[in-house]
């Protein structure tokens, strides 16, 4: 029996590995997901500044080890593919999102939380350094990586909510 592997579109796919990058909170789930999401050089830019890869990766890990957690909504998208026939393989990606990222101290007996606001405009394309897995056994693979990323993007910290607790009744 056989089975082609569905793949996500390429702005699931994008939203995907984006949000995998912002819910990693140790640096073996940070690496995968940075690997899984950009080539091996891609071309970065973040608020008009030109990055290396290196340089973006330990932009983003740089306070990593302080969160506990991220919620991510993606507020639009748009995907226009390289080849109509081939709608899943490469092209390229807008999106706007949303992100609060909360951290692990406890502040008034909340966590601490800062929110990002961002655009991305990504190109997805095959990446010919990987190579098919070969066997007997068909192992799904997904050669989609992101080769140039354009960020605009803003940090915004959460005004600190306490936890309110009832006060406790008297005892007759």
């Amino acid at each position: 029996m056989s089975s082609n592997i569905v793949l996500p579109t390429l702005s699931k796919w994008a939203e995907q590995h984006l949000t995998n990058l912002f819910q990693a909170t140790d640096e073996k789930s940070f690496d995968q997901a940075y690997s899984n999401f950009f080539t091996h050089n891609p071309k970065i830019v973040v608020n008009g500044q030109h990055l290396t890869s290196d340089q973006y990766k330990k932009q983003l890990w740089s306070g990593k080890g302080l969160e506990s957690g991220a919620q991510v909504i993606f507020t639009g998208a748009v995907e226009v593919p390289i080849d109509a026939n081939k709608p899943f393989d490469a092209g390229n990606v807008g999106l706007f999102l949303n992100a609060t990222v909360d951290e692990k101290f406890l502040v008034l007996g909340a966590p601490e939380s800062y929110t990002v606001t961002a655009s991305y405009n990504l190109t997805i394309i095959q990446d010919p350094s990987l190579k098919h897995p070969t066997g007997p056994i068909r192992t799904p693979f997904d050669g989609r990586r992101v080769s140039s990323i354009s960020k605009v993007s803003v940090d915004k910290r959460n005004p600190i909510l306490p936890i309110s607790v009832p006060p406790l009744e008297p005892v007759n």
